[in-house]
């Protein structure tokens, strides 16, 4: 005798798998802690991104972020009121001196957590610039989402970038 999926003996083996692996994904755990941009490694899976300014990070960058007319301390003030106003994303970690901060933002459904260093560093003259390393924390690939989310996260915050060659 056979059975098509859409009967019942198949709809609840199927379903409580589907609970189960939200309920795995719930209790999924972040990277929290922050990083040295100068001398880290990036992700050797294609689910991360980067934007750093041209004289700070050794790893190849996606985008290579500009100084803004403003304090080091100023846009680091900024990047705590704008960035907490993400969808599911939290503020988790900030150095002492506040210029270094980590964020987690999880997807949507299944609440995978995607983690997000940021390093605010005074340029000259009163200016500052931004690096931000987002990665996702479990699978292999991510479907652009983290380069999406640097790229979005540098508008919001108004920093000049431009794509790296």
């Amino acid at each position: 005798m056979s059975y098509p999926l859409h009967s019942s003996r198949w709809r609840r083996p199927i379903l409580g798998l589907i609970c189960c692996l939200c309920l795995i994904a719930a209790g999924c755990s972040a990277d929290l802690g922050l990083i040295d941009f100068a001398t880290f490694a990036r992700a050797t899976t294609p689910n991360d991104a980067l934007a750093c300014p041209t004289d700070l990070c050794a790893a190849k960058a996606d985008f290579v972020t500009e100084a803004v007319a403003m304090p080091a301390a100023d846009l680091a003030a900024k990047v705590i009121a704008e960035l907490p106003k993400e969808a599911r994303t939290d503020l988790v970690a900030r150095s002492e001196d506040g210029l270094h901060f980590v964020f987690v933002q999880r997807s949507l459904i299944f609440r995978f957590p995607d983690t997000v260093n940021i390093s605010v560093q005074p340029a000259n003259d009163g200016e500052a610039t931004l690096a931000i390393y987002s990665r996702s924390n479990y699978g292999y690939g991510d479907f652009g989402v983290n380069r999406s989310r640097v790229e979005a996260w540098l508008k919001r915050l108004g920093i000049p970038y431009r794509v790296a060659s």
